[in-house]
């Protein structure tokens, strides 16, 4: 952001030093409603960018939570399934939480996956199908336990796909110039008091910037200084070893 506000204070200065003052203002006239149209339509386009990207985020952080609460189902409903079974099913829940908080979450910031991670819930699904409900409870319970592993398959899916693809580069390189086109503009006008003119110019740069670095910090969910934390994921981690600590000092 620094950077883009010197550079068109830097531009400013030059067009000041090579072009003189009354030429610029003879394009006062036709130069201020060509910027309101050209001001207009980069402000609907980066207002509707920046709306999307934030809903973008929000969707991702959604299918996180939701990703996280299908495991947890599962989990407890395996409770009532046979004990092989249910260790089975626990423990293939507990490894594929820890995998994606210690392991996958960190290869998300390269649009990567783990292929591991990927195993679990294939195997976890196997493990919930591949059931032959035997008591009423366990035939009220097996329907709901399908429903919930798919869920789960399906908001991983969800949450790779949105990792794997961030936004596209044919929209940055449109954002990207449509801003230097907005701040190019403002050369064409002149002010006697140069340095205030340096100073709206500094400020209309330093707004598109913001604008453009809120496109960048929420238009990657996975990756940045902004993204989405697996805390959901960490809490189901932790659920899962007490429960199953748990179950264990039970037994012994």
């Amino acid at each position: 952001m620094t950077l883009g506000v010197a550079l068109s204070v830097v531009g400013l200065i030059l067009v000041r030093q090579k072009v003189d003052f009354d030429r610029l203002t003879e394009n006062h006239e036709v130069g201020g409603y060509m910027l309101s149209v050209v001001g207009t339509m980069y402000a609907v386009l980066l207002g509707l960018v920046v709306v999307d990207s934030m809903t973008r985020f929000q969707e991702a952080r959604t299918i996180v939570e939701t990703e996280a609460n299908s495991l947890a189902d599962v989990f407890v409903l395996s409770r009532r399934f046979p004990e092989d079974k249910r260790k089975k099913i626990e423990n293939l829940c507990l490894n594929y939480a820890t995998e994606v908080v210690e392991v996958e979450w960190d290869m998300m910031d390269d649009g990567l996956k783990s292929p591991k991670a990927r195993k679990m819930v294939f195997d976890l699904m196997h493990e919930v199908i591949d059931f032959e409900p035997v008591t009423e409870s366990q035939k009220a319970i097996y329907p709901i336990a399908v429903e919930s592993v798919t869920e789960l398959w399906d908001n991983r899916r969800a949450r790779t796909n949105v990792s794997d693809n961030g936004m596209p580069i044919e929209e940055w390189v449109v954002l990207v110039l449509g801003g230097l086109v907005c701040t190019v503009f403002a050369y064409f006008f002149g002010l006697r008091n140069l340095k205030a003119q340096l100073i709206m110019t500094g400020l209309s740069s330093a707004l598109i910037a913001l604008n453009l670095f809120l496109v960048l910090m929420f238009g990657y969910p996975f990756s940045g200084d902004m993204k989405i934390k697996p805390d959901a994921l960490k809490v189901d981690q932790l659920i899962f070893k007490n429960l199953l600590g748990l179950s264990n000092n039970m037994q012994l």
